[in-house]
């Protein structure tokens, strides 16, 4: 009762409630663990498919050669189960040599990748010659449903509380197994058994290294908002100032056409500014007209003014001021 009030608490800040926010998430994480699920599962039936390959071709191998001899040491001794005359040779050079078969060779494959990595094989079939390959009860289950047509099973399961992944497929009778198991009634093609794999802590190494990948994406993400917002934030500040900079010279510049385009029509219109008489043509100065003139060039361009006395003038006013001709010559 106290989780379910808490979650339908409401944020007094800002009004909402929190529960529908939470609700939200829920297909999200739900379809995220789903994938995880399916991920783990599928990683974990392609490597164990991949060891029972291995395993099915090294014994095809060895059945191919009627099985192979090796010294006889501690570890490898003589195979109670294995009905052969030959079973046990002595070289001329007085080497101790026994044969090994397929299942012998499985077993101790197994034994090998146990001690190694912690990968486990086991042979085993509903009629086992060796009591040690006798099926647990989920390996006699699944030789059962072998019977009924499925291709291979697997699954995650706690073996002594550490999560595993246990494989099974079957094998068939071929004519090489016929040599030792004929007598138990076996034909060419029938299910002769089974081979199951297990991986140890499997599924925690699976989650471990999605728990890292989604770690460090969160990391990354986090160092993206904290030093990537931070330079997107003053790139922004830096576009504003510039975009206001442009703003400001696209006014100046509105401003310089409008008074251009106002100089050019005042251009065209010049001549009505200008008083010019209409019998010599001379430009007058009525009322100032040419001291406006004048200011008004001066104002719209770099022209310069110099003011001097015509010869008309200078002869009109300063008579005296003018050369005399006689003294020239």
């Amino acid at each position: 009762m106290r989780s379910s009030l808490h979650a339908e608490k409401t944020d007094r800040s800002s009004g909402h409630t929190l529960a529908p926010r939470r609700r939200e998430r829920l297909p999200l994480y739900a379809y995220t663990l789903n994938r995880e699920q399916k991920h783990s599962f599928d990683l974990a039936m392609q490597t164990s498919r991949a060891f029972f390959q291995l395993i099915v071709i090294t014994r095809s191998w060895n059945a191919g050669h009627g099985g192979v001899y090796v010294l006889i040491t501690e570890e490898t001794q003589p195979n109670p189960y294995l009905d052969d005359p030959q079973r046990d040779l002595t070289t001329v050079q007085g080497l101790a040599l026994t044969k090994i078969n397929p299942a012998f060779m499985t077993r101790q494959i197994s034994e090998i990748a146990a001690r190694e990595d912690g990968v486990q094989f086991h042979i085993t079939s509903l009629k086992p010659l060796r009591p040690a390959n006798s099926p647990t009860e989920w390996e006699a289950q699944s030789l059962h449903s072998f019977e009924q047509g499925s291709s291979e099973l697997g699954e995650f399961f706690d073996n002594d509380q550490h999560p595993s992944f246990r494989y099974m497929a079957p094998l068939f009778v071929t004519q090489p197994c016929l040599k030792c198991h004929a007598s138990q009634g076996y034909k060419l093609g029938d299910l002769r058994g089974g081979i199951s794999v297990t991986l140890p802590e499997f599924q925690i190494h699976i989650h471990a290294s999605l728990f890292y990948g989604y770690g460090l994406a969160a990391i990354g993400g986090l160092l993206f908002i904290l030093f990537g917002g931070g330079m997107l934030r003053k790139k922004s500040e830096q576009l504003s100032e510039s975009n206001q900079a442009l703003s400001a010279e696209i006014l100046e510049r509105e401003k310089l056409i409008r008074e251009l385009t106002e100089v050019n029509e005042q251009v065209k219109t010049l001549s009505g500014i200008v008083p010019i008489c209409m019998y010599c043509k001379e430009i007058r100065d009525d009322q100032g007209y040419w001291n406006q003139l004048e200011k008004f060039i001066s104002q719209h361009s770099e022209a310069q003014f110099s003011h001097s006395i015509c010869p008309k003038c200078m002869h009109e006013k300063y008579p005296d001021l003018e050369d005399d001709p006689d003294e020239k010559d």
